[in-house]
């Protein structure tokens, strides 16, 4: 399997953090792994790369349902970041939500490429990395 530079895991729960950058840190998918507990706190992130002239990451695990702004009110604003920063960065909606709405509207932003199911397991990081190599 292909390592990634850099993934972003966005999710209001802690406990899910420490879980999946664990599972993230021992399947080797990614070089870093950043965590960002809000989408407000996961968008000053990637200003912050922006400004300092640094790529993006390759990937960002997305949960759907967060106070303050939740997954779609996130990819929202991540459209109106520039072009050349976001063109190539893959999100997938890492949440415990099955409502098909939810599905059917994450798939209406161009850079969602996933949907997956809590709680992460390696095999659906393996099955996400074979989704972004390709």
């Amino acid at each position: 399997m292909m390592k990634l530079k850099r993934i972003l895991l966005v999710d209001d729960d802690e406990i899910s953090n420490f879980i999946n950058e664990r599972k993230l840190k021992s399947a080797g998918i990614a070089d870093r792994i950043d965590v960002c507990i809000s989408g407000m706190r996961a968008l000053q992130l990637l200003n912050e790369l922006i400004a300092a002239n640094e790529s993006g990451p390759e990937v960002i695990l997305l949960d759907i349902n967060m106070p303050i702004m939740d997954g779609f009110g996130f990819l929202d604003e991540f459209d109106r970041l520039p072009g050349s920063f976001t063109t190539g960065i893959k999100v997938a909606m890492l949440t415990s939500s099955l409502e098909k709405e939810e599905i059917r509207r994450s798939y209406e932003y161009k850079n969602v490429v996933d949907f997956i199911n809590k709680p992460l397991s390696t095999e659906k990081i393996v099955i996400l990395a074979d989704k972004i190599i390709k």
